[in-house]
Formats: C-alpha cells, structure tokens, sequence
C-alpha cells in the first residue's frame, strides 16, 4: 500500500498492509533524511483549509515591531462598531506559531467588534488548492482538510486566554453565548464546504484539554458543534476527526457519547492521562491517530523502540489505529524517532 491507501484504510477500520506512520509535513524540513524516512514509511499529512476569507468592511492591520529585542506583532481588528487588538510573538524555538501576550477580548465592547468581524465575512471554497495539493502529494501521504477550531475553542484560544475565558463565562455569560451563536451560525457554512470538498478526512484543530473544557462546556458548546458536521458528511464517506492532544480522562464517557469517527493527536502517557488501552476500551467505535509521546522523541533509540511496541501492544489491532508526530519537536530528535518508530512498525 502506498501511504495516503494505508493512512485511509486504518482509519475506516479496515485491514493495513502496517500500522500507518504520520507527521505533519512542515515539521519535516526537505532534504535527504526526510527522503530516506518517506521510504522506510513516513507519511505526510498537509493540512489545509475548505474555505477562503474575505472582509466587506472589516480591515486587518498588523504591525511588527521590537520590545525588550523580542519581535512583536500587534495585530489590530477595525470596524464600523469599534476595534479590538491582540499582540503576537513569533515562537522563536521553532518559528511555526505564534504565543498570544494579548487577546481580542479584554472587556465588554470588545464583543460587539468580535461579533462585527464574523458576520462582516465572506466565505468561499478552497477546493482547487486541495486538489492541486492532493495532486502533488498523490500517494506520499494525505490531505486533511483543516475546518478550524470549535467556536468555543477559538474563543478560548484566540480571543481570551484562559483567565478571561474563565471569568466571561460565569460573570457576561450574555455576551459569551451571543458571541458564540454568532459563530456558530457562520461556522454552518466551514461545515457545509467541508462536507463539499475533495478530502476523505476532515479535522476540528480542537486542542481539547478536559481540565479546561470540562463536562459542561465539551457537551453544551463542543458536542452539537460536531453532530452538526457528522450530519453533513453521513453517507458520504468522509471521516470527521477531532484534535484531542490534551489530558481526556474526566471526559472520557463524553467522548464516547459524542458524535465525530477519529480521536486525534491522543498523547498516551507519561505525557497525557489517558492510555492506548483506556482509550481502546472507552472508544470503541473511534479510530485513534494517536500523536507519539512527545517526550520520546529526546530519549536513546532503545527506549523510543520499547515505547513503541508498547503502544502497538495496547492499540491490539493494526485497525483503526495509527501514530503520527502533531507536536512540535527539535527536528534532529524527530528524524531520529521517526527513523526508530518506522523500523519497529516493519514488525507490524
């Protein structure tokens, strides 16, 4: 099988010629060794988005500027109703992101700017760009089709931060939820795209870390969010996957309620709190794209391969399961894993 067959037929539970290995294709940089993992089995995930984006009256500035010899980005949005900022630093480790100092949201008339900027948008598809690129990767690896993060995960994420997350919540519940009704409405149209699209997978980039989340939250604002998509794509074959990297222990009876097909980026312990086996059991009828340990990648070979038998011998079958690196790690460690994960699955 070539890896894109391999990658699809694990996660509809059939039957793999080996358990799928997958990175993320920009934490990969080109050269001869990635060359040499592709062949010894690694595969590539690109993810791109379903839709494109444009404003009406809405307009975006970003500034870039230097503080304390650090690069800051001061990203402003402006509207007929009022504006709302936020301040980016380039994540100077591995310049793949950025960490958020200030969020869009820090008081009352910011909602009413937030709200503007998401009904002031103009969607429309992307589907030549995923099938150019679904060209150009053809049997190396997979495009997934990125939707974008739950409402309430890009709340949380891009508009808040946790404090102010937290705070909002329980004390402007009114702005809170009529931010999120705002979203969630326009967010309808990302599902209908998706389910539109050329990509055989589909991903919620939800980031779930139960301990912020919670029970109420995850079954108020996350579960209605994915029925409405699994809605959209049944029959068609297409697979919903949601992007749990975090700690899922206290929600995991609500996983197994909630309607989507692949939990992924799963991180097995010591670095999350749920194992392969746990998960196994809780989500049967889930396909598990687990993210490999990231604390393994830094470890000798012999430990990085014990750890991998040991996820394979939990996993119990090579159906619906596959492991993937979706975490950032220091590139010559992760060219030395993936060489240790791929020679291991040879096993398998």
């Amino acid at each position: 099988m070539d890896h894109k067959t391999r990658i699809l037929t694990a996660m509809t539970w059939g039957e793999p010629d080996r358990i799928p290995l997958t990175v993320y294709d920009w934490m990969l940089p080109r050269g001869m060794t990635e060359r040499l993992l592709r062949t010894a089995g690694v595969g590539l995930i690109v993810r791109l988005p379903g839709h494109r984006v444009r404003h009406r009256e809405v307009e975006i500035i970003s500034r870039e500027y230097q503080e304390h010899r650090r690069t800051r980005i001061r990203r402003t949005i402006k509207t007929p109703v009022g504006e709302a900022w936020q301040t980016l630093e380039p994540d100077p480790a591995y310049e793949t992101s950025n960490w958020i100092h200030e969020h869009f949201i820090k008081g009352p008339d910011d909602y009413r700017v937030m709200e503007y900027y998401y009904r002031d948008m103009v969607f429309r598809d992307n589907f030549d760009a995923v099938r150019e690129t679904q060209r150009r990767v053809g049997g190396d690896g997979l495009v997934m089709l990125r939707i974008a993060k739950s409402p309430v995960q890009e709340m949380l994420y891009q508009m808040m931060g946790l404090e102010q997350f937290a705070f909002d919540y329980q004390e402007r519940r009114d702005l809170f939820d009529s931010l999120h009704a705002t979203m969630a409405k326009r967010y309808e149209e990302l599902y209908d795209f998706a389910a539109a699209s050329p990509a055989e997978i589909l991903q919620l980039g939800d980031n779930i870390y139960s301990d912020v989340v919670g029970r109420e939250r995850f079954r108020r604002y996350l579960m209605p969010e994915y029925r409405k998509i699994m809605t959209r794509i049944k029959g068609s074959g297409k697979r919903l996957a949601v992007h749990m990297d975090g700690n899922l222990k206290s929600l995991q009876a609500d996983i197994a309620e909630a309607a989507f097909d692949i939990v992924e980026a799963i991180t097995p312990p010591p670095m999350g709190d749920v194992s392969i086996g746990e998960a196994r059991a809780s989500w049967p009828g889930k396909a598990l794209w687990i993210n490999f340990t990231s604390s393994m990648h830094i470890e000798p070979p012999d430990i990085i391969e014990a750890h991998t038998r040991a996820l394979v011998k939990d996993a119990g079958t090579k159906r619906g399961f596959g492991i993937s690196v979706t975490e950032d790690a220091p590139v010559a460690a992760l060219e030395k894993s993936l060489a240790v994960i791929a020679r291991v699955l040879e096993d398998y």
